[in-house]
């Protein structure tokens, strides 16, 4: 497959000119690219999967917005600065509850179906840490409606270039700004150069990081690590919102249940003893605590030995009445009894996965990053979220900044092209060059699928919602043994050979992996630097939070030679 020099590929460059580049198939990404059709800017929206894809399925309960009568964007932006766990941005949080009403209409009258009473209002949930009920709704499968909405109108906008299958390696740099990115088309067999006046990163988060996570296989935080290489600062990237997901029975494992959707039908957490522990350390809120506050709880009982035999904490239904399960949640209801799981007779095990991340790239009210050339916005984006995030708030912002990124990045465009080098192939760095073509011929060395394992279940026991000293260094110090030892010679399954389906697959994934142990290497730095705990982060050696010296945001860039450069910003 690969002759002669170790820089020559047997494999086509294809390239591409567009006035924006779009990094990313979920909702941030679509709404960005309707925003470049609808100015006339020539864009391309280049997706690991098919879009519309990512984690915007997995907000199943709805999503938070101020639309009610006895609401306002106001009281909204006061919630989230009230519960939110600090270390965010509030300009940024003051556009988003403005703009997300807005973003309802919008989805409304391109087909969104969110549930209305019979009055004709729209039946709004009532998510924990929210003064009013605000959460606009498809019963428990929002994120599955609003994809098919936004799928069904990409699909019919014939301005936007879809490229799926495809995935981003890099970004191209020329005098400090971003002017196009390099990947593969793996499902044509084919290197992809583009050229783009200005470029979006909104790939997800980095849930794929984690052994145990709710998000699609394609979600393995490269939004972060393209930025973090191009020299965009992270900011709270040890932040991680953790989920209640099934840890048993088996036929469930790692399927997210919705358990606000179970709080607000009336379930309660037990532990092995049968004790609903929530009470014990938030008598006041117990179930209805922020979702970091349940997490944590739930960790702290499973380090204390008060664990169910498969690791978890008891989800129990089995006192709420029928009825308010196949209201409130009909899809996990129906989806339990397909598995032979009867919910309102058998309590489920849950333990914390990854859900969604809290920290990001630093961007603007409009998603530009510091970097010229770069935005970022969705899940990517740093900055909006503090150390905790209230419910309904992930796609809510992603759904904002994705449209906010999109328009800005168009206007720049209209307003002021800018003359950009020519790309050449030559535009792949020889160092990049070697490491594609001797893992698409290396014969020994490390299975990639081993190397992607070894790192998602390392940050499954060092990085999860508990952590202390010893083992974020055992992390850190692996995650660097893997980048040095294993990510050079790894090396892709045998049927990757014969099998142009398996060689695509195996590439996919080899490239992810280069991304996950940079990643865990990050997080690792960051949450052993902030010697103290604070909303999702909580440390077994300083349990408690320290305003004195860490009521600030940890910035992590990019420095010589490979070094993680760490940083402390003053919450603003």
């Amino acid at each position: 497959m690969i002759p002669g020099s170790a820089h020559r590929l047997d494999i086509p460059v294809v390239h591409y000119d567009t006035g924006v580049l779009i990094v990313g198939g979920g909702a941030a990404g679509t709404m960005a690219a309707f925003q470049c059709a609808e100015a006339g800017v020539p864009v391309i929206q280049v997706t690991k999967g098919r879009a519309t894809s990512g984690a915007t399925t997995v907000a199943r309960g709805g999503f938070a917005a101020a639309v009610g009568k006895d609401d306002s964007p106001e009281l909204h932006l006061k919630d989230i600065l009230k519960y939110g766990g600090e270390l965010m941005d509030p300009a940024l949080a003051r556009v988003w509850v403005y703009d997300i009403v807005e973003v309802v209409r919008d989805l409304e009258s391109w087909g969104a179906d969110f549930i209305r009473g019979a009055d004709g209002a729209l039946d709004l949930k009532m998510f924990p840490s929210h003064s009013r009920p605000r959460a606009v709704h498809h019963y428990d499968t929002t994120g599955n409606m609003l994809t098919k909405v936004l799928s069904k109108k990409l699909r019919a906008d014939a301005r936007i270039d879809k490229h799926s299958i495809t995935a981003i390696v890099d970004l191209i740099k020329r005098d400090d700004r971003v002017v196009g990115a390099w990947g593969v088309d793996y499902q044509n067999g084919a290197l992809v150069i583009y050229r783009s006046q200005q470029t979006i990163v909104c790939t997800g988060g980095g849930s794929g990081l984690f052994y145990v996570n709710d998000n699609p296989p394609q979600v393995t935080g490269d939004g972060y690590v393209l930025g973090f290489r191009a020299g965009v600062p992270l900011l709270g990237i040890e932040m991680i919102d953790f989920q209640a997901m099934c840890c048993s029975p088996r036929e469930l494992f790692g399927f997210a249940p919705h358990p606000t959707g179970f709080i607000n039908t009336g379930a309660v957490f037990r532990n092995q003893e049968g004790e609903e522990f929530l009470k014990r350390y938030f008598p006041e809120t117990a179930e209805a605590s922020t979702r970091s506050e349940v997490i944590l709880a739930m960790a702290q009982e499973i380090h204390a030995g008060r664990a169910t035999p498969t690791g978890g904490i008891f989800m129990d239904a089995t006192k709420v009445p029928l009825d308010a399960i196949q209201k409130m949640i009909p899809y996990v209801y129906k989806t339990c009894l397909h598995k032979g799981i009867d919910i309102t007779k058998i309590p489920l095990e849950v333990a914390p996965g990854s859900h969604t991340w809290l920290g990001g790239l630093k961007i603007d009210v409009d998603g530009k990053t510091s970097v010229d050339g770069l935005f970022a916005a969705g899940e990517t984006a740093g900055g909006i979220h503090g150390g905790n995030r209230i419910g309904g708030s992930a796609l809510s912002s992603s759904l904002v900044f994705g449209r906010r990124a999109g328009r800005r990045s168009a206007a720049l465009v209209k307003e002021a092209r800018v003359e950009l080098p020519e790309l050449t192939d030559q535009a792949i760095a020889l160092a990049d060059r070697d490491w594609l073509a001797g893992l698409l011929r290396r014969e020994d060395g490390p299975l990639q699928s081993d190397v992607r394992t070894a790192c998602r279940m390392l940050a499954h026991q060092k990085l999860g919602p508990i952590r202390d000293e010893t083992r974020l260094q055992e992390a850190l110090a692996e995650y660097e043994r893997i980048e040095r030892q294993d990510v050079p010679r790894m090396r892709l399954d045998e049927g990757a050979r014969t099998s142009d389906k398996v060689r695509g697959y195996e590439l996919e994934s080899a490239l992810s992996v280069r991304n996950l142990a940079l990643l865990g290497r990050i997080v690792a730095t960051a949450a052993l630097r902030r010697t103290e705990s604070r909303g999702a982060h909580f440390r077994l050696d300083y349990p408690e939070t320290n305003d004195r010296l860490w009521r600030v945001v940890t910035r992590l860039q990019s420095g010589a030679e490979g070094k993680i450069e760490f940083h402390k910003d003053p919450v603003t």
